[in-house]
Parts: C-alpha cells; structure tokens; sequence
C-alpha cells in the first residue's frame, strides 16, 4: 500500500511538473486569481516579462497594488462579470500600464468552478497586441495619406487638363480658319503646316484625355 501510494504521488507530481512546464513555455501572460479578493495566485513567465514584475512580488496581491485605480477597477470590474455569469468574457483591446511602458492586450477570462458550480478561480489568458496595434495604426496612417494625395493628385490633374483644353481649342479653332478663310493665299507648303497643326492638336487632346483617365 505504501509503494502504490508513492507510486501515485509520483505520478501525481510528474503530471503537475508537466503541467507547469506546459504555462511556463506558453508565450502569452497566464495568471490566476482568487474569487474572492481576486488577488493574484499564479502567472507565468510570459507575465512577469509583460509586467516587468517578479511573481515573488506579485502573488498574493491584487491590481490595485501595482495598476493605476482606473485600470484596476476596469480589470477587476472584468473579473466579477466573468465570476458573475460563469462564462468566458473575451476583451478584444485593453491598455495596461506596465515596468515597460504601456501595453495593449487581448485577453480571455475565464471562471474556474467547483464541484459545486460556484466560482472558485479566475483565469486570464492575455495576448500582447501592441506591436500589432502600432503597425494597424501606422497602415491606417500611410492609407489615409496615400488617398489625401490621390485626392489632391486628382484635382491637380483635372484642373491641368482642363486648363489646357481652352489654349487647345483657340490653336485648333485659328488654325482652321487659317485654312478656310486663307487657303487661297497658302501654297503648298503652308497648307501642310496647318495640317501639322490640326495633328498635334489632336494629339494633345488625346494627351489630355488620357491624363484625365489617369487621375
């Protein structure tokens, strides 16, 4: 009886060491709270590099010891939601003041029960997002001004092409009558001028309508 009993508390603790090794290695914060003060009981290495906290100086205390009094009735008002209803509330974006600096998370919380139903555990899965935020941000940024260029691009090229439209008529306009009314006074040569005119004109139309299409 005594070497099973052993024999199941290795297994027992073989199984926990495995478990353990599982949060340590998990590369988003993992921490644990109790449901009745909601004062920390566990987190994992990715938690104390996120907080740039030690867990010797974080378990056992709660957010108000180490959050600004808004963040920490935020996270805690959070917490007693999830306790509450008993179902995973997922908070997709929450700023966080930490050693480093403030940080963005995306975070689960979870109740853990009893075999009764009743709330014993809070956890809390939390997702570094900052760098992603940052680059979604920088993106929204270089669009925005990518289409206000476009925008001012557009404007510039339609004034242009329609600027240039009237001194095109009057050349195209003068230059016909030149030949109607003065075709008899022109020789050869003259006469193949105006035509050289009348092509570049229609030339340049089509310059201008292309740079329309283009804007």
């Amino acid at each position: 009886e005594i070497a099973l009993r052993r024999r199941s508390e290795d297994a027992l603790r073989t199984g926990e060491r495995f478990l353990d090794s599982i949060v340590e290695n998990i590369p988003n914060m993992i921490f644990v709270k109790g449901a009745g003060e909601l004062r920390f009981e566990r987190i994992n290495r990715a938690g104390e590099d996120l907080l740039g906290l030690d867990r010797r100086d974080l378990l056992g205390k709660g957010d108000f010891d180490f959050f600004p009094s808004d963040q920490a009735e935020s996270f805690q008002a959070r917490d007693r939601e999830t306790l509450a209803s008993r179902v995973v509330v997922d908070i997709p974006e929450e700023p966080i003041q930490t050693k480093n600096g403030e940080r963005w998370l995306h975070t689960k919380k979870v109740p853990v029960v009893d075999e009764q139903g009743a709330p014993k555990y809070l956890l809390g899965i939390s997702e570094d997002i900052t760098e992603r935020r940052k680059a979604a941000a920088a993106l929204k940024t270089a669009k925005d001004a990518a289409e206000a260029a476009n925008q001012e691009l557009e404007a510039f090229s339609y004034s242009v092409a329609h600027d240039l439209r009237a001194p095109l008529r009057a050349i195209d306009g003068f230059s016909r009558a030149l030949e109607e009314d003065c075709a008899d006074k022109l020789d050869a040569v003259g006469i193949d001028h105006l035509k050289r005119v009348h092509a570049a004109a229609g030339q340049m139309s089509q310059l201008i309508d292309g740079l329309l299409g283009l804007s």
